[in-house]
């Protein structure tokens, strides 16, 4: 097991578990019992799967790409040098939005600002998943399903200001 490993996926897996376990605390709780939520919303335990999922995905696909920049097998080594390591920048830029959307969206401003921070986060998360699909097709796989998940989030985000919007008076 390299020391890339301990990076590209226990970093992201423990900032996942953090997140998670913080949107268990009790007034974590109450904010989302006390919020309008659309008809389709999932329970509030399912936070803690769904982020622990998506970080641990992304982190091995992450893992992936560095090992396949290290090795370089199958393309140019400038080829393989440059797309990791733009691809991994945009991976931890992207794994720096989203990691700061759950508390945005609990303690921020407003539900707007929080869907502009995971817009940005899912934008870099394409960008990235883009320059791991020029490495591996596994790791761009895995980056694509967690963009996949970014989008539900996002798509979940926007109902909710839907939501609150419709429930204001006239």
């Amino acid at each position: 097991m390299s020391s890339w490993f301990a990076l590209s996926v226990a970093l992201p897996l423990s900032i996942g578990l953090c997140t998670s376990f913080s949107a268990l605390r009790p007034e974590a709780i109450d904010w989302h019992r006390r919020l309008r939520k659309p008809k389709y919303n999932a329970p509030h335990s399912s936070l803690l799967p769904l982020f622990v999922l998506m970080y641990t995905i992304g982190g091995t696909g992450a893992y992936l790409v560095s090992n396949e920049m290290m090795l370089a097998q199958h393309t140019p080594e400038l080829v393989a040098a440059r797309a990791g390591q733009l691809g991994l920048g945009f991976y931890w830029l992207a794994l720096t939005f989203i990691v700061l959307w759950p508390r945005m969206l609990a303690f921020g401003p407003s539900l707007k600002l929080a869907l502009v921070d995971l817009t940005v986060g899912g934008l870099f998360q394409f960008l990235a998943m883009i320059q791991f699909f020029r490495l591996t097709a596994m790791g761009g796989m895995m980056l694509l399903m967690c963009f996949l998940g970014t989008v539900a989030l996002a798509v979940w985000n926007g109902a909710l200001i839907q939501t609150e919007r419709d429930a204001l008076p006239l």
